[in-house]
């Protein structure tokens, strides 16, 4: 037996920040990881997805250089190459988070932990072989004895009902993240967020992409004029979009048969391999939850605004609790839960707030999101600037997309965006909504002149009519 204040399970961003924060405050913390520390964001999900998306865009650029003088006698993509460089990647933002928690002088336990009562985890061994790539399970069996809990086992993704799963030429986002060679065509179900990261990658390295989406539009969450940009957008790189499409099969020769939802006409599409990307879900134990009591549900863990569960020393975060997927949420879950386990009696807890979640799309060009747009528009002033009219994006020739804004007594309440590096933009606004702030006390600032980020001076000083530098 070993003895711990905290024991963390799930080793992806949400545990890993909740913690590094309790080991800062002077807590003794483990960390069970039942697979590669890091989790789904460092292994299958953020961190090679990026890395996949840096080449799609460098690929472009060369694709592009003829345009701006500089010439290319042979250009081709090495899929190979592509995936090394990926893998590589991955392997150093691993050991990078393993470093993070060495440093703090957190124990890492590899192996599948079993919560047998609050403070008390038992886990099973595991051990990654020689090159890190596979994980061994032995008979070890360690007891972690502990005052705090915290779950962070992640989430899976969905597969929808009446699929087969184990058709061969069916994947989902881990695996396609982790594949080695280019397929030649791709057909991705689910129009959502996940489902364009990977039509943006492989339709720009060279695979015929085609998307089947169940609703109307792409994106479907987002404001109209978004979805239509980004649709005219892969159109015109020859991805084909389906939407109002409903897939009913997939042969063993890998055609996927899908249904318009408003004719009922059947359309078929076969190619190399077929992604399932409509969703993810948390990853639930339910005997285990049941034997503790646990309230949780298939959506994930109930919690409730300081990321109690209803089971005393027992705690939730990140995808585990089903209230959001993004990573960045997770880890801000994992800050305020260590923050209130380290609360000394009578002391008020940290809220989690979720009222301000910026969200990107990282498709090229890219997509965010911060806010809620409002349905009534009563008293609600919308701005649309065009990047056509930002001058480092007309030097650049990325003038595509927009900024648009949502306005309620001189104040931002909602954002969204499409164009090159508004991932890079966005927080400004966010903090806005966050605070408060009037847009006059912004506009005002010096904002650096040529950038994409000016834009948003730009935008805020024509909802002012004033606008200097551009007229609609």
């Amino acid at each position: 037996m070993q003895n711990y204040d905290v024991v963390v399970i799930g080793g992806g961003p949400s545990g890993q920040s909740a913690a590094v924060r309790l080991a800062q405050g002077g807590k003794r913390v483990a960390v069970v990881e039942r697979d590669f520390i890091g989790g789904i964001c460092v292994n299958w999900g953020c961190t090679p997805s990026k890395a996949m998306i840096e080449s799609a865009k460098i690929a472009e650029h060369v694709k592009e250089s003829a345009h701006f003088g500089v010439e290319v006698s042979e250009f081709r993509i090495n899929f190979a190459r592509i995936a090394e460089r990926r893998n590589q990647v991955v392997v150093d933002v691993r050991h990078a988070t393993e470093d993070l928690l060495r440093h703090h002088r957190i124990d890492i336990f590899q192996g599948e932990a079993l919560i047998e009562a609050p403070g008390k985890v038992l886990v099973k061994g595991g051990k990654l072989d020689i090159d890190g790539e596979t994980m061994h399970y032995d008979d070890t069996e360690t007891v972690l004895l502990c005052n705090d809990i915290i779950i962070a086992t992640g989430s899976a993704p969905l597969v929808p009902a009446g699929i087969d799963a184990a058709n061969p030429f069916l994947v989902n986002s881990n695996r396609l993240i982790s594949i080695d060679r280019l397929p030649d065509s791709l057909t991705i179900v689910g129009g959502g967020v996940i489902g364009l990261e990977f039509a943006t990658i492989f339709s720009n390295l060279g695979s015929k992409v085609t998307v089947i989406e169940f609703l109307p539009r792409v994106l479907a969450q987002m404001d109209e004029d978004i979805s239509s940009e980004i649709t005219a957008i892969m159109e015109a790189k020859g991805v084909r979009i389906l939407t109002n499409h409903r897939m009913t099969g997939i042969d063993m020769q890998g055609e996927v048969t899908a249904e318009n939802r408003a004719t009922c006409e059947l359309v078929r599409v076969k190619s190399t391999m077929t992604l399932l990307a409509i969703g993810r879900r948390a990853v639930v134990h339910n005997e285990l939850y049941q034997k503790l009591g646990l309230d949780f549900t298939m959506h994930g863990i109930a919690v409730d605004d300081y990321q109690r569960t209803n089971v005393k020393g027992i705690w939730a975060i990140g995808d585990a609790t089903g209230r959001s997927i993004l990573a960045h949420v997770g880890i801000q879950q994992g800050i305020v839960c260590a923050e209130n386990i380290m609360k000394r009696e009578g002391d008020a807890l940290r809220l989690m707030d979720y009222s301000v979640i910026p969200a990107v799309i990282y498709s090229l060009p890219e997509i965010v999101c911060v806010g809620i747009v409002p349905q009534d528009l009563t008293g609600v002033q919308v701005v649309k600037v065009p990047f056509a009219k930002n001058l480092r994006a007309a030097i650049e020739e990325r003038g595509v997309g927009f900024l648009k804004l949502w306005i309620r007594e001189n104040k931002v309440i909602a954002v969204q965006a499409i164009g090159y590096t508004v991932s890079e933009i966005i927080q400004e606004l966010a903090n806005m909504i966050a605070l408060g702030t009037d847009i006059e006390e912004v506009a005002e600032i010096i904002h650096p002149h040529p950038t994409y980020a000016e834009i948003t001076r730009s935008a805020l000083e024509f909802a002012l009519g004033r606008a200097v530098d551009f007229y609609l």
